[in-house]
């Protein structure tokens, strides 16, 4: 376990502010390490920038790692909880840990702020409120994308099996056919598998691949297509978590050509995230590498605005009304949520991996702007 000190009060009989204590629940072990700590350190950043306080509270981070596991998550949830007595949850990362969670957290009612892009069947409680995309949703528009814009006729999925992967999998199955085109197989494999080859070998040419495959998973797929020789026989597409900026250095010229839909990049160019990557770089020596970092960040802004709606007022109630009230401009651009739905109304990029100086880099295709999240 590890703990954070940040402040944050609320008066107790005269005797000044306590301190708002905030679970995180992340996976910083397993295959998603490396994106969990990525975005922890995002999330860090802001509220060092605001001096750990916010409207007279300062904050307390209690950070816990559910190890990628339902069981674990479960139990880590009921301790911060019932030991730690935190007002808010950050997290978790992976669907299937969010699955085992969010019946207990919504019992509880403390408002939850999922750590990624959530299905909706994880979305079931109203206290949970996802500041990224709809899982489903985000499938569906690469699927409708590429039948319509790329003009694919025929696709694979070869995706993750826990509730992420299958679930953005079906999506891009329901945009994709939607739209005329076939899905011809379909292939689940389990987190942290070592070996991709028998799941990639074999696949029919000449036909496009849909893959929602997360952390170090990602990359033994990107190098066992390549080492296939599929990278430009097969083209692939991708929720953006499957060729994130913290992956693609170790992926290199194998992921050349990817086509991933997102609502982030790190060479966005407005001026909240300019700002955002330098003070990243200032803060850790390094510019952010991807999604995660900006999210993070976006996540610490979102509980910054409500608690100063609230002045500072942390009940579950007041809090989570506010929290679905900010409408704020982030890394990510201007950031709402749709209060029915839980989910914020986002721009959207396609873009595609591209060599640049000798490295992999992103290059716009299309953007679609304020999308309603379903």
């Amino acid at each position: 376990m590890m703990i954070v000190a940040f402040v944050m009060p609320v008066a107790v009989h005269g005797q000044g502010v306590i301190p708002l204590k905030v679970g995180v629940l992340a996976s910083l072990s397993g295959s998603v390490a490396d994106v969990n700590a990525g975005e922890l350190n995002g999330l860090k950043l802001r509220l060092k920038q605001v001096g750990h306080q916010i409207a007279g509270r300062k904050i307390e981070l209690v950070v816990e790692d559910d190890a990628g596991d339902p069981n674990t998550g479960l139990a880590k949830a009921q301790k911060l909880i019932e030991r730690d007595r935190v007002e808010l949850v950050i997290g978790p990362f992976l669907g299937h840990v969010t699955a085992a969670t969010q019946d207990y957290l919504g019992r509880k009612g403390v408002p939850v702020l999922p750590l990624v892009g959530q299905t909706p069947e994880n979305v079931r409680q109203p206290n949970i409120l996802v500041p990224s995309w709809n899982s489903a949703q985000l499938g569906r528009m690469m699927g409708e994308y590429a039948a319509a814009k790329l003009g694919h006729k025929s696709a694979m999925i070869v995706s993750s099996k826990y509730s992420f992967g299958t679930r953005v999998s079906e999506g891009f199955r329901a945009g994709f056919t939607a739209g005329g085109g076939i899905v011809r197989r379909e292939v689940y494999v389990p987190l942290g598998t070592a070996d991709w080859a028998p799941f990639v070998g074999g696949l029919p040419e000449g036909t496009a691949v849909f893959s929602a495959v997360p952390g170090v998973d990602a990359i033994k797929l990107i190098k066992t297509r390549h080492e296939f020789g599929q990278r430009d026989s097969m083209p692939l597409l991708t929720p953006i978590s499957t060729v994130d900026g913290m992956l693609l250095p170790a992926m290199g010229d194998a992921a050349v050509g990817t086509v991933a839909v997102t609502h982030y990049f790190e060479d966005l160019d407005i001026p909240e995230n300019t700002r955002f990557v330098e003070d990243y770089r200032r803060e850790y020596g390094k510019p952010p590498a991807g999604y995660y970092e900006a999210l993070g960040y976006t996540i610490a802004q979102i509980i910054e605005a409500a608690l100063k709606a609230t002045g500072g007022r942390s009940d579950p109630a007041t809090l989570l009304a506010a929290m679905k009230a900010v409408d704020i401009r982030t890394p990510q651009g201007r950031l709402r949520f749709d209060p029915e739905k839980r989910y914020p109304y986002l721009d959207y990029y396609f873009v595609k991996v591209i060599a640049k100086g000798g490295k992999p880099a992103y290059q716009v295709l299309d953007v679609v702007r304020s999308v309603r999240p379903d």
